[in-house]
């Protein structure tokens, strides 16, 4: 690796502390630059690559263990891939060794150290080392560990982890009960502790853990978590379990549509349309009858749910909603209006039709679809107006136009209906013999 320490002096914006760690200085300015590229600054933002790749280096290299364990809080706090890529490299590094140790063992004395940030990292080894895809680690590589004799046994790991949720650092508690999971840990009662800890990196890991476990009793606790657990676990639960694929994460979705708290609310109604979008076990028709069971559309419950799909499908997209969720929260806010014979009020109208401009097509198309079935009064007048409104998105003002002709197909047939003289025959001579009575 090179010694950007001693590259580039001219350059403005080389962060100064680099000068500090070269191996030259003592520990007290070595670590005195690791603090400082540990508090990261707008001013750094294009050095951060230069300066995790320093920080790597002494956490791998420096002589003092003071001065790696502070490279490692200082990698932590530029971001959580800069520690999975330490554990990559600190793997790798161990299997080139001769000798009789691996990467397993390695971790397992981490996790024992006096360092926090030691045992932040062995916890986060210990999970990876065993998962076959685990980052930068080739196929190779993979092999040869599994077929190391010394390699550390599932059994021994999940147990080392489980006496790390007691952990004073929340760092090491959160990162064990996750690798505790990857690893098949599958008792829970160790796991509910952590689900009602005060620190939320804690709480978030303890849930992570449990979806991920997936069995009944870890679905049942966080079912319970998810009724009678405070605001921020009730909304941390919902907005997790879409990667629980089972038929319970549904239901306990669906019944976290009543929650008092509204950022739960919301949670579960992006969490639940998700689920449907990639879930296997879950369908989606089985989810629309529940909620029209549940949610009147006439009623005010029913309205405001109307309202959290519309949300989720329309709002700023964020890591919890994909392009198919908001697709799912779109048809779903459809049917919960077409369950109540169409019948939509004016913010209803107004939602579907800014859903025309929406940037997926797909979700911009399934408004278009809804609209001509709505029962509304001038509906066809703002439908027209939007059409023929030149400072509106154009691809909103041709799916207007579709919409208008469908409405105008509609009247049209309605009128016949009602100006037709239907005569049942069952055979043509009955329709003339009607007629001459």
């Amino acid at each position: 690796m090179v010694d950007d320490s001693r590259s580039d002096r001219s350059g403005g914006d080389r962060p100064q502390a680099f000068a500090l760690l070269d191996e030259s200085n003592d520990a007290a300015t070595r670590l005195e630059g690791v603090e400082a590229l540990g508090t990261p600054s707008s001013s750094m933002a294009g050095s951060e690559r230069r300066i995790a790749d320093r920080l790597l280096r002494v956490a791998l290299t420096d002589d003092d263990a003071t001065v790696r364990a502070e490279a490692i809080d200082a990698l932590y706090f530029h971001g959580d891939r800069y520690i999975e890529e330490l554990v990559s490299r600190v793997a790798a590094a161990v299997r080139r060794r001769d000798g009789g140790d691996d990467p397993e063992a390695v971790f397992a004395r981490w996790l024992t150290s006096g360092h926090a940030a030691y045992r932040m990292v062995g916890a986060t080894g210990l999970g990876a080392v065993a998962d076959a895809e685990m980052r930068g680690a080739s196929n190779a590589v993979g092999a040869t560990a599994a077929a190391s004799s010394d390699a550390t046994d599932a059994p021994n790991a999940t147990n080392r982890l489980r006496n790390a949720f007691d952990d004073d650092d929340a760092r090491v508690r959160a990162r064990a009960v996750r690798s505790y999971a990857s690893l098949g840990g599958e008792a829970i009662a160790p796991v509910r502790s952590l689900l009602r800890a005060p620190n939320a990196l804690v709480r978030h890991a303890a849930v992570d853990a449990l979806v991920s476990i997936g069995t009944p009793e870890a679905t049942d606790l966080l079912e319970v978590a998810a009724r009678d657990g405070s605001d921020r676990l009730r909304e941390t639960v919902v907005e997790r379990l879409h990667e629980l694929d089972r038929p319970e994460s549904a239901g306990i979705l669906l019944d976290a549509l009543r929650d008092p708290s509204l950022a739960v609310r919301r949670a579960a109604a992006a969490s639940l349309a998700r689920l449907v979008a990639e879930g296997d076990a879950v369908r989606g028709r089985e989810v629309r009858e529940r909620l029209v069971a549940d949610h009147s559309p006439r009623s005010d419950g029913g309205g405001a749910v109307v309202r959290l799909f519309h949300e989720v499908a329309s709002g700023d997209r964020s890591d919890r909603v994909t392009a198919a969720t908001e697709r799912h929260a779109m048809w779903l806010c459809c049917e919960l209006i077409d369950a109540a014979d169409g019948d939509a009020d004016r913010p209803t109208v107004s939602r579907l039709l800014d859903a025309l401009a929406h940037d997926d097509p797909y979700v911009a198309d399934i408004a278009a679809a809804y609209l001509p079935r709505l029962d509304a009064p001038d509906l066809e007048r703002e439908v027209r107006a939007l059409a023929g409104d030149p400072e509106s998105d154009p691809d909103a003002r041709e799916r207007a136009r579709s919409v208008l002709r469908r409405l105008k197909r509609q009247t049209a047939a309605s009128a016949a209906d009602r100006s037709i003289d239907y005569v049942f025959v069952r055979r043509p001579a009955d329709y003339t013999e009607k007629q001459e009575e």
